[in-house]
């Protein structure tokens, strides 16, 4: 058939609109055979106008075409109707495209057509594809998922969320992410947080929160920026997971393989590993090493009389009330049944150690109250092993110690008994007297190693080193020292000094205009009395410090009686102003729970790890995972020990933050200090490897 002869020609150029397709089929014949297309049929189709006349209205349709549209066509061209509805076509070329297909019945000259308007909508049935697709994962995924607009309003969750939560829709939309807070993490994270989201467009991480129960929920998270084309953020998407199980199950783990799981003190191993420690640093303390063996007597008929829960429960009430005779650095373990061991390092003589098994023995013969009403009493016999010289072995002091409990059982029970020493004498007390007029007469001198950034090639920071100035032997390293000032009475007047110096130093630098943090190493005194605290806040009022100055050292071996008082301790210190770095870590089996539970700023992986990192590809491999997870828990990661320019090349390619080491810059006095950083005309090029100090911007 050819053209529509009766069309007014000026009715004809009306339809010639480029970006409209138009066609014009005849509906009097089978077929509805087209009888006019216009320009924009042919640009939208591919095909020439003389190609089509003459062919089926449904020459476009194609296999796949919706069977059930097609036959909502078919019926709206029976009865006469209007239809619009959209249809999957080919081009003739044979591209698929979504077509919205408009028709509407004509009468003219007593003929029935077709009027069809075309229009390519396939952009806009992939995004409704997509938002079916995204709208189905959002319904159906077992991650829970949050969307806020700008200001952090919630305005839409999905299913796991609730499931996860406990938290139905409605109860949170218009409400913000912070009802789920534990209050585990402090507003500088939550700042930190969303810093990194605005700067990288997404943040991942684990995050404590709190279910409605109140039961605890640990995430793993990823919070993503979403942007309008002005690049302004009109929304925010979480995602997370519940991690909390397999997080307890670790921690679980590495309490197992330390802790004996009914009193919570070190069980045999991990006692017998620190101990270890302890032997060997009399080497250079010389401050003597007491190990109390208790066995309790007659405790066998509590059991019998009772019952097995009230001789457990007999157990935990004596580990409490020693875990409260002993200090912070004592090392406290129930090897089994009803044998305790304590180690008692820097008491000096073993007449000292007697006085404490005394007490002991005092506390453990007062009466318990059990569960069940009943009153007991038990007594027990402490035998007493001691030595100050490092070369004894573990088990020695141990057996030793053993016979001698056993003898005060032969004696008679419920008394102390003492082994034959194990060295040839003690100057321990000697050599507190010294160290203390040492500390007293400024003897005890800080040396600083510069902490390179690695992104900015600036130092950032100096990590401030105790030194002995001896009269005699010269400089002397913290081995021949620090032990014997930090298991005595010198313990908290040093940590408060060493605040103060570091405060000093910090404010030195920023009087020459640079923002440089002093990183010292508090004991595990210095942290659970709080004494560090006020340390802090007369220094930073003292110096006049604004912004944070210092970095406080936790060591990775650091055993905390109470791991939650110390992150409150510690997040106090942010608070502050201070940062907390984890010292020497992947040395031991609590870096793990210490790296996610602290509050830290900063791992800093032990030198040990960093060996060899230039070359073994296994080092490389597990310092590599350290800095991931340490990203990901969004903390810096510091390597120690770096005495190469390979070593540090490598560190940097694998996204580590900061390093410090030899490479770097040796550990200097505080006058070589100044006369290469601060004094000299050109100082900021004074260094070996020429990296200038980070200014105060």
């Amino acid at each position: 058939m050819g053209r529509l002869v009766a069309l007014p020609t000026m009715f004809a150029r009306l339809l010639e609109i480029p970006s409209l397709s138009i066609s014009i089929a005849d509906g009097e014949v089978s077929g509805c055979p087209l009888v006019f297309v216009n320009r924009g049929f042919e640009i939208l189709t591919g095909y020439a106008r003389d190609e089509v006349l003459g062919q089926s209205c449904r020459l476009l349709q194609t296999q796949d075409t919706d069977r059930d549209a097609i036959a909502a066509l078919r019926d709206a061209i029976e009865r006469n109707s209007p239809i619009t509805l959209t249809l999957e076509n080919r081009r003739k070329d044979g591209t698929k495209f979504w077509n919205e297909v408009s028709l509407s019945p004509l009468r003219h000259g007593g003929r029935r057509y077709l009027i069809g308007i075309q229009r390519d909508v396939s952009e806009r049935e992939h995004a409704r594809q997509r938002m079916e697709l995204a709208q189905a994962v959002f319904r159906n995924t077992h991650d829970g998922i949050l969307v806020t607009d700008a200001a952090k309003r919630i305005i839409d969750t999905n299913p796991a969320f609730t499931e996860l939560t406990g938290y139905s829709r409605h109860e949170v939309i218009g409400k913000k992410p912070n009802l789920l807070s534990s209050g585990k993490h402090d507003t500088g994270f939550y700042q930190s947080m969303f810093a990194a989201v605005e700067e990288r467009g997404f943040w991942s991480g684990d995050i404590w929160n709190t279910r409605k129960d109140g039961s605890q929920l640990i995430e793993n998270t990823t919070i993503s920026a979403i942007r309008n084309e002005a690049g302004k953020i009109v929304n925010y998407i979480g995602v997370f997971r519940d991690i909390t199980q397999r997080r307890l199950n670790q921690a679980r783990l590495e309490r197992m393989a330390s802790y004996d799981p009914l009193t919570g003190l070190f069980n045999r191993e991990h006692f017998n590993s620190l101990l270890e420690r302890q032997l060997e640093s009399l080497e250079y303390t010389q401050t003597g090493l007491a190990v109390l063996f208790l066995d309790l007597d007659d405790f066998k008929p509590v059991n019998d009389n009772f019952g097995h829960a009230s001789g457990d429960e007999l157990l935990i009430e004596i580990s409490r009330r020693l875990k409260r005779l002993m200090r912070a650095n004592d090392l406290t373990a129930r090897f089994g049944g009803d044998e305790f061991v304590v180690a008692l390092n820097g008491l000096g003589t073993i007449e000292k150690a007697g006085k404490v098994a005394q007490k002991v023995l005092d506390d453990i013969v007062q009466p318990f109250e059990l569960d069940n009403g009943e009153r007991v009493e038990v007594s027990v016999s402490i035998g007493i092993a001691f030595t100050n010289d490092h070369s004894v072995a573990c088990s020695h002091l141990l057996d030793a110690a053993d016979t001698a409990m056993y003898e005060a059982k032969q004696r008679g029970k419920n008394r102390i008994a003492f082994a034959e020493p194990l060295s040839a004498g003690s100057e321990s007390e000697d050599m507190f007297s010294i160290v203390k007029a040492a500390f007293e007469s400024g003897q005890i001198e800080l040396f600083y190693q510069p902490i390179l950034s690695f992104q900015h090639s600036e130092i950032v920071g100096f990590e401030a080193l105790a030194r002995w100035r001896h009269p005699k032997q010269g400089v002397l390293g913290p081995q021949h020292f620090m032990n014997i000032i930090t298991q005595s009475s010198l313990s908290l007047p040093y940590g408060q000094w060493l605040i103060d110096q570091a405060g000093r130093m910090a404010q030195r630098f920023r009087r020459a205009g640079y923002r440089t943090l002093i990183s010292v190493n508090l004991s595990q005194d210095h942290i659970e009395t709080g004494a560090f605290l006020e340390a802090l806040a007369t220094t930073r009022t003292r110096y006049d410090l604004a912004d944070p100055y210092l970095i406080a050292e936790v060591l990775e071996s650091t055993h905390f009686h109470d791991l939650d008082l110390a992150c409150s301790l510690l997040q106090e210190a942010r608070n502050l102003g201070a940062q907390v770095a984890l010292d020497d870590f992947g040395s031991g089996i609590s870096s793990i729970t210490y790296a996610s539970q602290l509050p830290l700023t900063t791992l800093k992986i032990d030198r040990i790890a960093t060996r060899h990192v230039d070359s073994r590809q296994d080092r490389q491999q597990f310092i590599s995972g350290i800095i991931h997870m340490g990203h990901a828990m969004q903390r810096q990661v510091l390597a120690e020990g770096i005495e190469s320019q390979a070593q540090l090349e490598a560190l940097k390619t694998m996204g580590c933050d900061l390093g410090q080491g030899y490479h770097i810059g040796r550990p200097m006095e505080e006058r070589e200090l100044a006369m290469r950083y601060l004094d000299a005309p050109h100082a900021k090029h004074a260094t070996g490897t020429g990296y200038p100090l980070s200014r105060l911007h």
